[in-house]
C-alpha cells in the first residue's frame, strides 16, 4: 500500500476519534400560562420569596470533587466522544476534512520546515524552546493545574475546581486518542535523519512515535479548557493558546516532531477540550426543568426545556 494512502487513513482514523465540532446548543424557557386559583388554596404570605424556587434535583450539579465518578465519567465521556461521528452535521465533516487536508499538506513539507528549524537555532531560542517543552509535559503542567483546583476549594470558587477537573479529564482523553494514534502510525522522528514519509503502520512498539505531538496535544487540551472556561476574560483565550503553541513550534524546534505532527496534536487537544467543556455543561442536566411558580394571588408553573 502507498504511503500516502497509509497517511490518509490514518488522519481519518484519528479524525473520527476527535468529538463532534458544533458548539453547545442554548436553552430557551418556556413559560406555562398560570392558572389563577383562590388565595386560600396555597397560602402565601410571602409568595414573592418562593415565586423563584427551583429543583435542586433537576439542575445540573457543579462539578467541583474529584470521586470514583469522575474517574467512571472520564469513560463515559470517551465512548460519547467516539461515537459522535454518527451525529456529526455537513459542517462538522468540513471541518474534519479540513484538519485531514492541512494535516496532508504540511507533510509535503514537513522536511523544508525542519531543515529551516534547524538552521536559525540560536542561544536564546534554546532557552525558550525548553520552557515551550516544559509547558507540554504533564508532569510540569498537573501540579499548576492542581493548584489551581486547591486555590478554587479555599475560595470556595466552583468554577475554578471545575476548570481544574476537567483539564485534567482533557488531558486524559486526549493522551489516550494521541497515544493510539502513534502506535498506529509508527512515524519516524525527524531525529533519526529519516524522510518525513517513513510511516510503519500498527506496530506495538514505543519507537517511531512520532505522529501525533503528544506534547502539543497536552498544552491544546489543557489551554483549551482555560480559554473556554474563561473566555469572558480577554486575556485568558490568547495566553492560553499562545503558550499551547509555544509547545508546538518547540517540538519543531527541537527535532522532536514534524510540523504535521504537532498540527495535528494541536488539534487533537482543541477538539478534546472543546467537547469535554460542551458535554458538562449541556449533558448532565435533564431536558425539562420545572419551576413553581407562586404569587399572592396566583399559583403556576415555569417550564424550561433544554435543546
Amino acid at each position: 500500500m502507498p504511503k500516502w494512502t497509509v497517511v490518509t487513513i490514518i488522519s481519518i482514523q484519528a479524525l473520527l476519534a476527535v468529538p463532534a465540532f458544533a458548539e453547545p446548543a442554548s436553552s430557551t424557557p418556556i413559560e406555562a400560562a398560570s392558572s389563577p386559583q383562590p388565595e386560600t388554596a396555597i397560602p402565601a404570605p410571602d409568595g414573592a420569596a418562593l415565586s423563584h424556587a427551583k429543583l435542586d434535583k433537576d439542575l445540573p450539579q457543579p462539578l467541583t470533587t474529584p470521586s470514583l465518578g469522575y474517574v467512571e465519567g472520564i469513560f463515559t465521556d470517551t465512548g460519547k466522544m467516539l461515537v459522535s461521528p454518527l451525529h456529526w452535521e455537513t459542517s462538522d465533516w468540513l471541518k474534519a476534512g479540513l484538519v485531514a487536508g492541512v494535516t496532508g499538506g504540511f507533510f509535503l513539507i514537513d522536511e523544508n520546515i525542519r531543515d529551516f528549524a534547524q538552521r536559525h537555532k540560536n542561544a536564546v531560542a534554546n532557552k525558550v524552546a525548553t520552557v515551550g517543552n516544559d509547558l507540554g509535559n504533564p508532569a510540569y503542567t498537573l501540579p499548576p493545574v492542581g493548584a489551581f483546583y486547591l486555590y478554587g476549594y479555599l475560595t470556595k470558587d466552583e468554577k475554578a475546581q471545575t476548570t481544574a477537573l476537567l483539564a485534567v479529564e482533557s488531558l486524559a482523553i486526549s493522551s489516550m486518542f494521541t497515544e493510539i494514534i502513534k502506535v498506529t502510525a509508527d512515524r519516524e522522528r525527524p531525529s533519526t535523519g529519516a524522510a518525513p514519509d517513513q510511516l510503519h503502520g500498527p506496530h506495538l512498539s514505543l519507537k517511531n512515535l512520532s505522529f501525533s505531538s503528544g506534547h502539543t496535544s497536552s498544552a491544546f487540551s489543557i489551554a483549551t479548557v482555560f480559554a473556554e472556561q474563561y473566555k469572558d476574560n480577554a486575556y485568558v483565550p490568547p495566553v492560553a493558546y499562545g503558550l499551547a503553541t509555544l509547545t508546538g513550534l518547540s517540538r519543531i524546534y527541537g527535532n522532536e516532531h514534524w510540523a504535521s505532527d504537532v498540527f495535528f496534536g494541536a488539534a487533537i487537544g482543541y477538539f478534546v477540550g472543546k467537547a469535554v467543556v460542551k458535554l458538562h455543561a449541556t449533558g448532565t442536566a435533564n431536558k425539562i426543568t420545572v419551576v413553581p411558580e407562586v404569587g399572592s394571588n396566583y399559583t403556576g408553573l415555569s417550564v424550561q426545556y433544554k435543546f
